[in-house]
This record gives C-alpha cells, sequence and structure tokens, in this order.
C-alpha cells in the first residue's frame, strides 16, 4: 500500500526551533486530546507532525534509544488528528479521503511495529496481515483486476478477534497506569534521574512507559482500521447515492432546456425530438416473475415484481391455475386502519338466545342429576324427610349404610382424636 500523503499543507509548520522533537509531539498530541480543538488547530498540528522524522532506525527494541521511541508513534497520531478533522455533511466525498488517510497511516505504524522485534505480540502482527491482505484484494477489485476470491471475516472471526484484543489492552493500560503512578512517584520525592524506585531508574522508568504505549497504540489502530473500513462503506454508498442524484437532476436540467429550445424556433412539442427523449429517459422498469411453492397445498405461485428508482416492487401473485391471489403487502394493506381492539362477531340478540340455550340445557341436566339422586341409597332419617320410608328395596340398601356408619362411629368414637393438646409450653 502507498505512503501516506497528507492533503495539509507542510511548508510552515508552527514549531518551535528550540524545542526538542519529544517537547513538539506533547503538544500535537494535547491537542488532538482535546475535544474543543478547533479544525485549524488539528490541521497545524497535523503540519507539525509531519515535519517531524519518525521512521525507525534499528531492527530491534534494543536498538532504538530512549527519546527515539516515543517518536515512533507519530504515524498513530497522524492517523487520529485525520480522523478528527471536520468535513461537511454533504460532503462525503472529502470525509472518505481523510478517513483513507487515516487507514493509511495506521496501517504504516504497524508495518512499524512489524519491524521492530519484541515490541508487539505475534498476535497483533497476524492481525495486520491479515488486514493487510484483505485490503489489498479490495484494492485489486476496485480497480477492475481478476483477482482470487476477496477474503473476509465472519462474525465470529471478528467477535473472537475484539474479545481478544480487549483482554490484551486491559493488561497494557493496568501497566502503563502502573508506570505513571511511579512516575508521580518519582517526581514528588525529587528524585535523582539515577536512583532506582522498584528496580527502575528515571530512564528506564520512561522507556518502559513509552514500549507500554506503542503496543497500546498498536492494539487502538487495530481497532481503528476495522470501524473505518465499516465507514468507508457507508461512505461509498453516499457518493453512489449523491451521483444518481445529480445524473437524475442533470437529465432533467438538459430536457428542460431542449424543450424550451425546440419551443423559441417555432417547433411544437410533439415532434420527433420528443419521441427521441421520451424513449431513451423513459425506459420501462426491469420485471422478474418469483415462482414459489406453497407449502400446505404444494401450487405453484407467480409473483411478478418490478425494479423502480432502484426498489423491489410488487405487482401481483398468480397461481398455476390463473387465480390471483393476495400478496402479504397487499393484506397488511387491506387491514392498516383496523381498530387495534377486537371486533364483535354477533349481535346482542344472536349473544341472548346462545345464553338461553344454555341455561335450557343446565335446567335440565340438573333435574335429571336430581332425579337419579332421589333413588340412591342414604340414610334412613334422610329417606323419612324425602317420603321415601315405604321403598323396601331402597330401605335395605340404605340398612346397609346405616350399619356400616354406626360401626365406624363406635370405632372412632367422639374426642378420640389427636387435639394437640400435650404440645407446647402451657404457659402460652
Amino acid at each position: 500500500m502507498a505512503s501516506p500523503q497528507s492533503p495539509v499543507d507542510t511548508s510552515n509548520p508552527t514549531t518551535n526551533e528550540d524545542s526538542t522533537p519529544q517537547a513538539i509531539l506533547d503538544t500535537a498530541i494535547a491537542v488532538l486530546n482535546d475535544d474543543d480543538t478547533s479544525s485549524d488547530e488539528i490541521k497545524k498540528s497535523i503540519a507539525t507532525l509531519t515535519s517531524l522524522s519518525h521512521k525507525p532506525r534499528g531492527s530491534s527494541l534494543d536498538d532504538i534509544s530512549t527519546p527515539s521511541l516515543q517518536l515512533l508513534s507519530i504515524p498513530y497520531h497522524l492517523g487520529r488528528a485525520h480522523l478528527k478533522l471536520f468535513t461537511d455533511v454533504n460532503d462525503p466525498t472529502s470525509r472518505r479521503r481523510n478517513v483513507r488517510t487515516s487507514i493509511e497511516y495506521f496501517l504504516e505504524y504497524l508495518r512499524y511495529c512489524e519491524e521492530i522485534s519484541d515490541l508487539v505480540e505475534d498476535i497483533v502482527v497476524r492481525e495486520y496481515r491479515l488486514l493487510m491482505d484483505i485490503m489489498e484484494e479490495e484494492e485489486e477489485i476496485e480497480d477492475g483486476g481478476r483477482g482470487k476470491k476477496m477474503k473476509s471475516l465472519s462474525a465470529g472471526q471478528i467477535r473472537e478477534m475484539k474479545v481478544s484484543r480487549y483482554g490484551r489492552k486491559k493488561k497494557i493500560v493496568e501497566k502503563i497506569q502502573k508506570l505513571e503512578g511511579l512516575e508521580q512517584r518519582r517526581k514528588r520525592l525529587d528524585l535523582a534521574e539515577e536512583e532506582e524506585m522498584e528496580g527502575l531508574d528515571g530512564e528506564g522508568l520512561r522507556r518502559d512507559l513509552f514500549v507500554e504505549r506503542l503496543r497500546l497504540y498498536a492494539e487502538e489502530s487495530l481497532e481503528e482500521i476495522q470501524s473505518s473500513k465499516g465507514e468507508l462503506e457507508m461512505l461509498r454508498m453516499a457518493i453512489q447515492m449523491d451521483a444518481m442524484r445529480n445524473t437524475s437532476k442533470t437529465d432533467h436540467m438538459s430536457d428542460v432546456r431542449m424543450l424550451h429550445h425546440a419551443a423559441a424556433n417555432g417547433n411544437s412539442y410533439n415532434s420527433s425530438f420528443k419521441t427521441d427523449t421520451s424513449q431513451s429517459s423513459h425506459r420501462p422498469p426491469l420485471q422478474l416473475t418469483q415462482i414459489t411453492q406453497d407449502p400446505t397445498t404444494g401450487q405453484l405461485n407467480f409473483q411478478k415484481q418490478q425494479i423502480t428508482n432502484g426498489t423491489l416492487q410488487s405487482i401481483g401473485m398468480r397461481s398455476a391455475t390463473g387465480i390471483t391471489i393476495q400478496t402479504q403487502r397487499q393484506q397488511i394493506a387491506e387491514t392498516v386502519f383496523r381498530p387495534s381492539w377486537n371486533l364483535p362477531t354477533m349481535s346482542l340478540d344472536e349473544l341472548a338466545q346462545i345464553e338461553r340455550d344454555k341455561a335450557i340445557a343446565r335446567s335440565a341436566s340438573q333435574k335429571e342429576a336430581e332425579a337419579k339422586a332421589k333413588f340412591m341409597p342414604r340414610r334412613y332419617d334422610q329417606l323419612v324427610r324425602d317420603g321415601m320410608e315405604d321403598d323396601a328395596d331402597l330401605v335395605e340398601k340404605s340398612a346397609a349404610l346405616d350399619r356400616r356408619w354406626d360401626d365406624w362411629k363406635d370405632e372412632n368414637p367422639r374426642g378420640s382424636g389427636n387435639k394437640m393438646a400435650e404440645r407446647g409450653d402451657r404457659n402460652f
């Protein structure tokens, strides 16, 4: 991928000649970290960062001096700066240019991290190479080349990468917070540069802090590249929609000018010019036929559709026998103004007739049950009360019932049950 080129003028960077590159970098970072920074200040910071040299001089982490370590993060901060540049909402082309430039800077920083051994973990390098392969194939397809099948990450792979990256970032942030705490303690105690605290002198502490920050910037660069790729896709669609609207507007204005020109020359609107224009600009919409099968009846259904202004619209559906079938959209359209509550399904007279029939049926069943119960055996005193003491068969059956009842009372005299009288504290 080509080296990023900043669109900002870098001929007159606003730097102080007496300041060190590290101090200039700290000032630019402070500007980028401020949420209220204006667009002009961001552009000045981009010019300042671009003027600094940040290429690594060495293939190993031990070969790079401590002051130069901080300068390795310049491409990362340039990528952040281009993402923070303000652009007009109605100008997606400028925003897309800034996003692409920021991605190039993030990739440049990750390439530095890959070239320097022992700086980042192997998994960070693998994710960087995977993103590079995907973006190179995307560029090849955009240029019209016929390459291999484009690689893509599944939702599961993206989730695993995010979870793994979150764990790595959490560990790095904890280390940075610990080192920053040590740095503040050294300042409070006013320790000399060569004095050690927890096994680290002043330079060793700053070096470890720079290294951990570089590792954190690598993780954040991977995140920014993935999120920026999604934004680029949305910007590409916005640019295409703007181009379609501009083309339609241009064609309409051209037709109007030509019609005015024909009228000025005394030509009729119904001339051959109108016929040619209507044939070229008003083409019939593309029509499709979707064939489906009813899962219940197994009947084939033919649904006609047409594409109008980029939208797929249903015209109608017919079965194999020629019967017109309502589509789901038509069914919803017919019931869109129905009340949200359940409507009555019968009149009050119909409901009253149903309730009357149910009451008559209940009364008949109750009389039948009472008639059956009248000839059922029961205690003799109940027979006397019902006037059935003259029925010999019923009296005999009832006598057997009375004998069983008397036997049960003899076996279970009154008061023989457990009354729970001997349990608990008697004081209560």
